[in-house]
């Protein structure tokens, strides 16, 4: 007993000292990631010239690349071998916010990192001594599946919001850039101005708009800059604005008309977003009333003569 206690006081330790080392290098991860991405945190960091700031800058740097590195190794295994396998998976990572060269090293890494400790955290707890039979290799299989799934799952959802909140922001942003367009900027002008006035309110798409400009002058098409730009969002609403605008281009039609009737466009389609959201509101409630309430209220209502009935049968 003493043996056994023992064995299970260790294992216990030892899944506790995995899953803080594992949580400890997501949120390093997830840091890094961030400040890489934050233009704010590095135009500051450049501009603080103390001593102290540039020796937090190097550690972080040196560990960033140390966990960079490992990561990197862990994902030469998992690296796909086929160009249009990699080319969508750096498509997902853009379009969920990673822009990063080595975004694909560290996804892959995370995944195989995630398919190994789900596992071992496995062996180690408690559970394989309740299991008999197939039942432990079957479990380690799904502990490995999630821990391949897992990654997938967090950038589609880190995907989906960037575009939620893409598609909430662009209503705004194509009222200042119609309001630009027809006070008599070039659309090149009128897009580096809306990126510099939207900088707090819509963070997200200030961003796309700085890297469009930075693409145009860089002497990149203008047409290839938004086609860019849809492909980084991946919005339906944002895709037609851009298919929009080069058709404008193309064809000498007037911008400010058709920014004003895609932005009307886009106003009626949140609109009607919005309306049927709250139409859905009263059958979503239906289930909880009718299962959660409405029983209570029959038993409170009813509750009484039951009880009177039953005594009247009793007697």
């Amino acid at each position: 007993m003493d043996g056994l206690g023992a064995n299970t006081d260790m294992a216990g330790l030892l899944i506790s000292l995995m899953v803080g080392a594992v949580v400890f290098c997501l949120v390093m991860v997830a840091a890094l990631l961030r400040g890489r991405r934050d233009p704010a945190w590095r135009r500051v960091t450049e501009l603080q010239g103390a001593k102290e700031a540039k020796n937090q800058v190097g550690l972080f740097q040196g560990i960033r690349e140390t966990i960079t590195g490992l990561l990197a190794r862990l994902a030469a295994p998992a690296k796909p071998k086929q160009g249009w396998q990699s080319s969508k998976l750096r498509k997902d990572l853009i379009q969920a916010g990673f822009r990063s060269p080595g975004a694909i090293n560290v996804y892959l890494g995370l995944r195989v990192l995630s398919i190994v400790l789900l596992p071992i955290i496995t062996i180690l707890s408690p559970l394989p001594s309740r299991l008999q039979g197939p039942w432990l290799p079957l479990f380690l299989v799904l502990a490995a599946g999630l821990g391949y799934m897992l990654p997938s799952y967090i950038l589609e959802l880190r995907s989906r919001g960037r575009r939620s909140r893409i598609s909430s922001e662009l209503p705004d942003v194509l009222d200042l850039l119609v309001i630009c367009v027809e006070a008599g900027l070039g659309l090149d002008a009128a897009i580096k101005r809306v990126a510099t006035e939207v900088n707090v309110s819509a963070p997200v798409l200030s961003g796309e708009l700085t890297t469009v400009s930075l693409e145009l002058k860089a002497g990149i098409p203008r047409d290839m800059a938004l086609k860019n730009l849809g492909m980084r969002c991946g919005v339906d609403d944002l895709s037609s604005l851009v298919a929009m605008l080069n058709q404008a281009d193309r064809f000498g039609v007037s911008v400010g008309r058709s920014l004003r009737v895609h932005s009307d466009t886009v106003r009626t389609k949140r609109r009607q977003a919005m309306e049927e959201a709250a139409a859905k509101v009263p059958l979503k409630l239906l289930f909880p009333v009718l299962f959660m309430i409405f029983p209570a209220i029959i038993v409170v209502m009813g509750g009484p003569a039951m009880i009177k009935i039953s005594e009247s049968i009793l007697k």
